[in-house]
């Protein structure tokens, strides 16, 4: 028992102990406890003012209050309030600046660093030391610990105590460090945990709309796409070959893949008519309408601005002139009940004139369409509104079309019958024209190509030359012997087929790439192509030769003839096809001049012989304007008597630079070119002016003028009457002109010129036969023509002396002249044994160099005789 006493005694004894030590240890096991929970509050808070809000009950659990406030440096390193849990003093540290902080309790345990345990006296005696200024209300106990971040204080954590009977002691100043040193680090933790989820969250929200803008974009673009195949396939359906209606439908199809268009109408207005048709309606509550006139309805909205316009909740969203967004309020008198949610419409526009509307409603959902649809309904429509009018011009072309092939079908019978008459006419026409183009490129006699086609072919063949300079062409002109004596003899029938077999024969010497062509008369030309060398121009114009002379049967009589051929070879210089016929026409003229039946090649002689020729002709032109011919009398004298009983005119031409030039210089020119007549007429009009002004000279006032004269006024009526006129205009002595003829003048138209000079013998003229001797000398023109002058030539003459039996002749002569009335007359009389001879002989009269030269007859004036204007 009684050591059962003393157990209990000493158990006694150690119960204090036990019950501090359980204290303690209780109080150990709080705050592990509560570092514990610290510690996982710090782990799984991200939010700060989360983790504060847990504090509360840490704090409670481990000191005697839960009136507590943490201040922590800002940005700007001053003190600012982070947490409060204190009921009394909520709204106060709310409103607290920081230079409020830095002066009270809180502040000074900053500045110090060190924790504060303040009572309620001490916190009025620091204030009357001005160390600290009172906010709020007064507490019991205060105590306040500094906040360390290693060895940098950032805040302070304070507690304050309202209950008279809770005081802090050392204990609670121990944990309240402790659980500062834990606080530091957990808000660290909390804060970097916050803000690592605060940029997650940023990066989470920035992917996020990063994403939104991504997918409105690929919206967008999806939208832009659809909206191209769109527009293609509009483009492609106003090309297809599909009905009106099933365009329509298809068109509808396409809007709709775009927009919500289960409500869609198009319709069309007429400014004549001032209405609107509805080709396509498609609507879920109303049937297609028929047309109507403009009234005040949805349709005339768009007509009225010209614009797409959305109707929505009340509202008219339209696109203004410079294509902003205009609303305003939808104030139109439209009955409600039909006024669908949505509504949107635009103009069809075609060459800036409003064709149309296109309209998609929506009566169920008013956000049916954004502002975005107006500017792509207006997109659209261009496109629509030009596919409609292709459509509408193709419908309008198939109608036509179709009108078109009725009225043909009705017509077919009468057509056919008229087509048939038609082919035949167009044949007979083909034909008609081929004929005309035959005949305008081919000699109608000979069907030989004509000058037309010729010249086309020497043309072609001159410009092939200049590409290709070592091809080679000749041109042959052909010019016909005796034609106009077969023509003249025989008949122009005899003629023609003179002509036709000179083309069968030509055509046979040329080869089968040569151009054989008749220029007229009797001239061929040859183009003979592609020349190896000039052998071959001379087989051929040798072979032509000998097959024309070949003799010829025209209606019963043998006949033949000759070619004279001119040959012009190719050459670089002509330039043009009368430049290739010139030479060559010059060249045949040589070979007829050389005897006929030959052929001769052109050279530049030729060539300046046709320039003399030229400018012999133009000079002469000029001679005959500018009066340069003059005339020189000679004497002609009675040889009996040795009186002079006449002259006779010889021409002269003053040449500016050649001097005095005789008739033989350029009387065969005048003859040519028939400036004959001209200077003629020039030689009469002078010397009947001459006849006038000896009419007062004793001596020659009945003397005689002798002119010679041309053929060509015996042989053309015309010639010979105007002969005559000039005549009676210069004289009324026409007895005293002597008119001489040679013998040339009569050679082919015997008939003609016999009649003419017995015409002229009986107009008072005087006739002679000049140059007698010289050619044929025929007897024939002593007693048949009315010539009272025979003029012997004076080649016959010169020869008297050597040839006895021409004075025998000279006095038959006498003799005939006696009994047919004609007197003789020698020219060229130019010595006196001469003249002796003559005389003897019977002759009449002479002139000649031993009688007189002749030389210009003077005028009282003592001027010479100059020309008058002579015609051309």
């Amino acid at each position: 028992m009684e050591v059962r006493a003393n157990s209990d005694t000493q158990a006694m004894k150690q119960l204090p102990k036990l019950k501090s030590l359980l204290k303690k240890y209780r109080q150990v096991k709080t705050m592990q406890t509560g570092l514990l929970q610290l510690s996982e509050l710090a782990s799984t808070v991200t939010n700060i003012t989360s983790f504060y809000q847990a504090l509360e009950s840490v704090i409670k659990s481990l000191l005697i209050t839960d009136s507590f406030h943490i201040v922590l440096l800002n940005s700007q390193r001053q003190l600012s309030l982070a947490y409060s849990h204190n009921t009394r003093e909520q709204r106060l540290f709310e409103h607290l600046e920081q230079q409020q902080w830095q002066r009270c309790l809180t502040g000074l345990v900053f500045e110090e660093g060190e924790p504060l345990h303040c009572s309620s006296a001490e916190r009025m005696a620091l204030a009357r030391a001005e160390k600290i200024s009172l906010y709020g209300s007064p507490c019991v106990d205060w105590l306040g610990v500094p906040l360390y971040r290693g060895h940098q204080i950032i805040g302070v954590i304070a507690l304050k105590s309202y209950d008279e009977k809770l005081y802090f002691d050392d204990r609670d100043c121990q944990l309240l460090e402790f659980v500062a040193e834990h606080l530091v680090t957990a808000i660290d933790r909390v804060r970097s945990r916050e803000l690592l989820e605060q940029n997650i969250r940023q990066r989470t929200q920035k992917l996020t709309e990063t994403n939104q803008k991504l997918q409105q974009e690929i919206a967008e673009r999806q939208k832009a796409v659809k909206t191209h195949k769109a527009l293609l396939a509009i483009s492609e359906l106003s090309a297809a070959g599909q009905k009106i209606d099933c365009f329509y439908h298809s068109l509808h199809k396409e809007v709709a893949s775009i927009l919500s268009a289960t409500n869609l109408y198009i319709a069309l207005y007429s400014v004549e008519e001032s209405q609107f048709t509805f080709p396509y309606y498609q609507d879920e509550k109303l049937t297609k309408p028929s047309a109507r006139k403009l009234s005040n309805g949805l349709t005339e909205l768009v007509i009225k601005f010209g614009q797409p316009i959305l109707i929505s909740k009340g509202k008219i969203c339209r696109l203004n002139e410079s294509g902003e967004l205009d609303t305003q309020p939808f104030t139109l008198n439209y009955p409600k009940e039909k006024l669908p949610q949505a509504w949107l419409g635009c103009p069809l526009i075609e060459h800036d004139n409003i064709i149309g509307v296109l309209a998609i409603q929506h009566y169920h959902d008013a956000d049916a369409y954004q502002e975005s649809d107006i500017e792509l309904i207006r997109f659209v429509s261009r496109h629509i509104a030009s596919a409609i009018m292709r459509k509408k011009a193709e419908a309008d072309a198939q109608h036509n079309k179709d009108m078109l092939e009725k009225l043909v079908s009705q017509r077919t019978q009468e057509l056919q019958a008229t087509n048939l008459n038609l082919r035949m006419q167009i044949e007979e026409r083909k034909k008609a024209e081929q004929q005309l183009f035959f005949e305008a490129h081919h000699d109608a006699l000979t069907k030989l190509p004509n000058r037309a086609m010729f010249a086309d072919r020497l043309s072609y063949a001159i410009k092939h030359v200049k590409r290709h300079p070592k091809h080679r062409f000749a041109v042959l002109f052909i010019d016909l012997d005796r034609f106009k004596m077969i023509n003249d003899t025989l008949g122009h029938h005899a003629g023609d087929e003179f002509l036709i077999e000179i083309a069968r024969r030509l055509s046979e010497c040329v080869r089968d790439n040569d151009i054989l062509a008749r220029l007229g008369g009797d001239e061929f030309v040859i183009l003979l192509d592609s020349l190896q060398s000039q052998d071959d121009v001379e087989e051929i114009a040798s072979r032509i030769i000998n097959s024309i002379a070949q003799p010829f049967e025209l209606e019963g009589n043998v006949l033949h003839s000759n070619a004279s051929i001119g040959i012009a070879l190719c050459n670089h210089h002509y330039n043009n096809t009368n430049e290739v016929l010139r030479d060559a026409d010059a060249a045949m003229y040589q070979a007829k001049s050389l005897g006929r039946g030959r052929y001769v090649f052109f050279d530049e002689s030729m060539r300046e012989q046709l320039i003399a020729s030229m400018t012999l002709e133009q000079e002469l032109r000029v001679a005959i304007q500018e009066q340069q011919f003059e005339l020189h009398y000679q004497q002609i004298s009675d040889l009996e008597l040795s009186s002079t009983i006449g002259f006779e005119a010889l021409l002269r031409w003053q040449h500016p630079s050649k001097g005095l030039l005789t008739p033989s210089e350029f009387l065969f020119m005048a003859e040519e070119t028939g400036m004959i007549l001209e200077i003629e007429s020039w030689v009469i009009a002078q010397v009947c002016q001459q006849l006038k002004d000896w009419q007062h000279h004793e001596e020659y006032q009945h003397a005689f003028v002798g002119i010679n004269l041309s053929g060509r006024h015996l042989t053309q009526t015309n010639q010979l009457n105007a002969l005559i006129g000039e005549i009676k205009h210069n004289t009324i002595e026409p007895e005293r002109l002597i008119l001489e003829f040679n013998e040339s003048a009569f050679s082919q138209h015997t008939e003609l010129a016999l009649k003419g000079l017995k015409k002229l013998k009986e107009f008072g003229v005087k006739l002679a036969l000049d140059d007698y001797g010289a050619g044929l000398s025929s007897f024939n023109f002593l007693y048949n023509y009315p010539f009272e002058f025979i003029k012997l030539d004076r080649s016959l003459i010169r020869s008297l002396n050597n040839n006895s039996e021409n004075i025998a002749l000279i006095k038959a002569l006498h003799e005939l002249g006696e009994r047919f009335g004609y007197r003789l007359v020698a020219e060229g009389i130019e010595s006196q044994e001469v003249l002796e001879q003559l005389q003897k002989a019977g002759c009449d009269f002479g002139q000649g160099y031993h009688i007189n030269r002749p030389c210009k007859i003077a005028k009282k004036s003592e001027t010479i005789v100059t020309p008058r204007k002579a015609l051309a």
